[in-house]
């Protein structure tokens, strides 16, 4: 099997695990649910073509409504509807209707956009654990965005005790008819609609849509998916999963491609362990019911194997066990191996949600239960036991080239499972840095982060070197900060270059099997980054990306 091969087929076969693995928390679906999922997925078997952002919002311009998909599980999802929304052509009045609020709840969301209801009181009245019940603060910036802009939220959805294929197309009804009454009665207005994805095939919203349009002029309807797992492979196979965020589908729709299937499917997952876990907690007629503890070491470990496996590294993940916040046996081992100085290092990196890996106890902290931690810890770990790397790396100028190696090293695991993600550039620094006030608590880091940036450049293109780093900032962790800045440009780079077989696996496992604990680090450290600048950068700006 060649490399592109085997990419492909280790990364399908992790989809179709994690997503039999969801399907299987959620129960088996019945004959008709699947015949509404199969009528969601022939719109992929359709010819398409990779277009730029600005083709879509020429259509989103000339649209009566945009229906626009939403995988609920998913934070980035909701991140992309708010890219689309924020660069929504000006001028044009907008009104957002939205699945994730019940019509029947219009007065208190208008309520709440209005300031007469607290979000506290908010969520409390419309039962939104128990009725959505999907993370609100994906949802918030959404409705915070609207309410700084004066932009009417409507209400969308009807709440149905059970998901069948009857009470699917009566919401589908539903909605359509709300539509039809929010146009008629903002005529000049966009409709801008978010609905889970699979309700955006043609046989459903708008096929009901057609319905309540009989004997009216038709509406110009614009339906744009996201992450579309056939779609996806498809790209994969065509070598264009990198360059491409946007597809034109046959029919005139778009499907934004922001995540993997296997990153869209295990933070499903990682969601419903969660909910399972809370809800066993809150069972009062459960007696004595210990609840089932999410085992994040089998999340990190199955990330472990694929990347363990793709770089040929022949390290298992039978050593791993992963903790979180509120273990108690992660505190009592740490309290008993480490040093006052090393616990308050170790309690800075909490408190920054970072995830980290610490050699003398064989335990890797998991700051957050997403894919990227996940990923990102899997070959922390991995580098760890290739390197032989013996203890936990403190903040200081002799140790900011290893910081910033490990989160390169970090930045790159996560991107061999979520290619998707992206990292700030130089000029993102700057940008950052020239919105910064004199007081800003970030300022210290962006500044360390641009000095150590020249001083690389220095070093690599001066035969003599260019001495020491002279700029020590205040604070330990700005050394954290500016190293996960130059760390992600830095995995970045070899990411890219490793992608398109300009560092072969070979390379980047050899500098994996660096000894970080050495003085003579240093020395590798700027071998690597001399590599890294002769290597393309993939894009100027992560704001480029859609």
């Amino acid at each position: 099997m060649n490399d592109l091969k085997k990419w492909i087929q280790i990364r399908k076969d992790l989809y179709l695990q994690i997503e039999k693995e969801v399907r299987h928390r959620l129960g088996e679906d019945t004959l008709e649910l699947m015949q509404y999922h199969k009528s969601y997925q022939k719109e992929f078997r359709k010819s398409w073509k990779a277009v730029k952002a600005s083709e879509m919002f020429q259509e989103v311009a000339q649209a009566d409504l945009v229906l626009m998909g939403d995988f609920h599980a998913l934070n980035q999802s909701q991140k992309a509807q708010m890219r689309v929304l924020r660069q929504l052509p000006k001028g044009r009045p907008l009104v957002l209707a939205v699945e994730f609020f019940e019509a029947q709840h219009q007065k208190e969301i208008d309520a709440y956009l209005s300031g007469r209801l607290s979000e506290k009181d908010f969520l409390h009245k419309i039962k939104w654990k128990e009725r959505w019940g999907f993370a609100w603060e994906s949802y918030r910036p959404l409705i915070r965005w609207a309410q700084k802009n004066k932009i009417p939220v409507k209400g969308l959805n009807k709440h149905y005790s059970n998901r069948n294929m009857r009470t699917l197309k009566a919401r589908d009804q539903f909605a359509a008819q709300l539509l039809k009454r929010f146009k008629r009665e903002n005529s000049e207005s966009l409709i801008f609609v978010i609905y889970g994805d699979m309700h955006l095939a043609t046989p459903h919203i708008p096929e009901a849509l057609k319905k309540w349009q009989k004997g009216l002029r038709p509406l110009k309807v614009l339906r744009l998916f996201q992450n579309a797992e056939l779609l996806y492979f498809k790209m994969l196979e065509a070598g264009m999963e990198h360059s491409t965020d946007l597809v034109r589908l046959s029919d005139g729709s778009f499907c934004l491609q922001v995540v993997p299937p296997w990153v869209k499917w295990q933070n499903y997952l990682m969601y419903l362990e969660r909910t399972y876990d809370v809800e066993l907690e809150e069972d009062d007629d459960v007696d004595d019911a210990e609840p089932v503890p999410i085992d994040y070491t089998e999340h990190v470990g199955r990330y472990v194997k694929l990347i363990s496996e793709e770089l040929n590294l022949g390290v298992g993940s039978e050593a791993l066990s992963v903790y979180t916040a509120g273990d108690a046996s992660f505190w009592s081992q740490v309290k008993a191996r480490y040093s006052e100085k090393s616990i308050r290092w170790i309690e800075a990196l909490i408190n920054q949600e970072v995830s980290f890996y610490l050699p003398e106890i064989e335990g890797a902290y998991l700051a957050r239960p997403s894919v990227n931690h996940a990923a990102s810890l899997a070959l922390r770990f991995l580098h760890a036991k290739v390197s032989g790397q013996k203890s936990l790396i403190l903040p200081d100028a002799q140790n900011f080239t290893v910081l910033i190696w490990l989160e390169a090293v970090g930045y790159f695991g996560s991107k061999l499972i979520n290619h998707k993600r992206k990292t700030d550039t130089i000029v993102d620094i700057k940008a950052s840095l020239a919105s910064r006030t004199p007081h800003d608590s970030g300022k210290e880091a962006l500044q360390l982060a641009l000095a150590q940036k020249m001083h690389e450049l220095m070093v690599i293109t001066t035969a003599s070197g260019a001495g020491k780093l002279r700029r020590v900032p205040k604070k330990k962790e700005s050394y954290l900060a500016a190293a996960k800045l130059l760390g992600g440009m830095l995995g970045e780079r070899f990411f890219g270059g490793y992608r398109k077989g300009l560092v072969s696996g070979l390379t980047w496992t050899a500098f994996l099997r660096k000894n970080i604990e050495q003085e003579s680090f240093a020395v590798v450290y700027y071998d690597i980054v001399e590599m890294a600048e002769s290597l393309p950068a993939t894009f100027q700006s992560k704001k480029e990306k859609l």
